[in-house]
């Protein structure tokens, strides 16, 4: 009978939202926001900043499915992991920060926010 009670006690641990998790899926979901935006710059030849709404929107969707629902924190979290990869990728691929591209930082931070926040 104890087994059967351990086994229920590690399926509830398993199943409540973790911030742990939430940010690790921010961090997964920036990360293939990155890499989606890169490779589209190396593969056509052709800067585009607002792909980085993309990294947003992959920064909050990871964060959310991550930690099975939404939090405020979660939310204010994902919205600084996804301005620092936008910011990071922008750099990346312009050597500078574009000046005109914080519109497409503040969309993303905000989408990410809206996303793992909801």
């Amino acid at each position: 009978m104890e087994n059967t009670e351990n086994v229920t006690d590690m399926t509830e641990q398993v199943s409540e939202p973790s911030l742990g998790r939430g940010i690790a899926g921010a961090i997964i979901g920036a990360g293939l926001g990155v890499g989606l935006m890169f490779a589209f710059f190396v593969f056509a030849h052709f800067r585009f900043p607002l792909l980085g709404v993309g990294i947003g929107l992959l920064t909050g969707i990871g964060a959310k499915l991550m930690f099975k629902g939404g939090d405020t924190r979660l939310g204010y979290i994902s919205a600084g992991i996804a301005l620092s990869a936008v910011v990071a990728t922008l750099y990346l691929m312009y050597g500078e920060f574009p000046i005109l591209s914080i519109i497409s930082v503040i969309i993303s931070a905000s989408l990410a926010y809206r996303n793992a926040s909801s």
